[in-house]
């Protein structure tokens, strides 16, 4: 690890199937080491950790205003008295 005064020591257990995917990364020519390798993933999903938020957000306030509709708690009587109704006729 490097020695610079903001680093900071960390001892990981990765699975094997892990480490063989950081050391193909180096031999390839990605990262000088795994340091550096895990550095890069752990910064690539901070940052993209904002988006999938924004992302979720948007989609669950696109669900909320698709389900309003106008629908009212009498509508939605109305709508499982027809479905009740429906449902009798046909047995």
């Amino acid at each position: 690890m490097s020695n610079k005064s903001d680093s900071r020591t960390v001892a990981l257990e990765l699975p094997e199937r892990t480490v063989s995917q950081l050391d193909a990364l180096i031999r390839c020519g990605y990262f000088t080491d795994r340091q550096e390798a895990i550095a890069a993933a752990v910064d690539r999903l901070y940052n993209e950790e904002p988006q999938l938020s924004t992302t979720s957000q948007e989609a669950f306030a696109r669900l909320c205003s698709a389900l309003h509709l106008g629908t009212t708690r009498q509508s939605l009587r109305d709508a499982e008295i027809d479905r009740l109704t429906w449902e009798s006729e046909r047995h």
